[in-house]
């Protein structure tokens, strides 16, 4: 039986500061154990940067007993049923297919900062995440929208005001190998009647097994960095 392995080296062709960003990934990436319960979300920004990544264990009857979230630096952890903690607490709430229906995170004081509702296509299939930040006295002050396709890429996030004013606008395009290819961001400053537009592009090459061996990064219409990778495969048998 041959078993193919791949040895991946790589080598960056530097023009700019971001010659470290290679490969990069957005929006959320979920695990779920041999019964379909979720037990890992990971949210990747814009950077190929984990932003954040929760862990969910559950005990020997199936019900949620730890929740563990990891970034910028911290670790918190909750144990079930709820402890009281300094920081900010987050619930979280499953459907009858243990995929996350909504997510809040409250103030030590109890008060309501973040809010995230989950709408899915299918089971395990996310569609959309509607995000809510809250001041302190419990106003929302941002709505973030957030579009995904059927491999969990990012198509769209749009940020309103309460009063519906867009403050942001991004449009995400992948190849066929869902390798992300274009981003348009577009930045409004309503108070300057202004807006920001960023637009980065990705150009791959591909071997005959669909793995990228060149990318070139550009921003703007500028060529910024190429990053290469030499991968080399090799069959033995067992």
């Amino acid at each position: 039986m041959k078993r193919l392995a791949i040895y991946v080296i790589l080598s960056v062709l530097t023009v700019s500061a971001f010659a470290q960003q290679y490969q990069p990934r957005w929006g959320d990436y979920n695990l779920y154990d041999k019964v379909k319960r979720i037990t890992s979300v990971t949210v990747y920004d814009g950077a190929n940067d984990m932003n954040y990544q929760e862990t969910f264990e559950f005990d020997a009857d199936g019900k949620l007993n730890k929740y563990i979230r990891k970034g910028f630096g911290h670790e918190k952890v909750v144990n079930y049923p709820h402890e009281i903690e300094p920081d900010s607490l987050v619930r979280s709430e499953f459907d009858k297919d243990n995929d996350i229906v909504e997510k809040l995170q409250f103030n030590p004081d109890g008060t309501l900062l973040h809010s995230t509702h989950y709408a899915y296509s299918a089971p395990h299939q996310l569609l959309m995440t509607i995000d809510y930040e809250y001041s302190e006295e419990g106003v929302i002050v941002v709505r973030t929208l957030t579009e995904y396709d059927k491999m969990k890429n990012v198509l769209y996030v749009r940020k309103y005001t309460p009063d519906e004013v867009m403050l942001l606008d991004e449009q995400y395009t992948y190849d066929r190998y869902s390798n992300p290819v274009k981003r348009v961001q577009i930045f409004f400053d309503e108070v300057a009647d202004t807006q920001t537009k960023t637009i980065e592009q990705r150009k791959y090459k591909y071997d005959r097994y669909g793995n990228w061996y060149s990318q070139q990064y550009i921003l703007n219409g500028s060529k910024r960095y190429t990053t290469t990778r030499t991968i080399e495969y090799y069959s033995h048998k067992k």
